[in-house]
């Protein structure tokens, strides 16, 4: 994860496997109900999400790269 505090890498990969549990157990009730869109929809959403967990350096330059974006358009 690229972190070098313990303690924040302990914490994301706790927070990460918790929304792996929840993401698994959401999409077989989407399966079971056959509801195909919303399983679709809410593995799609799960990856971006993911995403953001797993790699929080890449999503923090992310974040500040648009940050930088709208306080351009803003600020002229």
């Amino acid at each position: 994860m690229g972190e070098t505090n313990p303690l924040v890498s302990w914490i994301l990969t706790t927070v990460g496997s918790l929304f792996i549990a929840v993401l698994a157990v959401r999409a077989f009730g989407h399966w079971a109900k056959k509801e195909h869109g919303a399983l679709i929809t809410h593995i799609v959403g799960g990856a971006v999400v993911a995403f953001f967990i797993f790699s929080s350096t890449k999503t923090v330059a992310i974040l500040k790269m648009l940050g930088e974006k709208l306080a351009s358009v803003f600020t002229g």
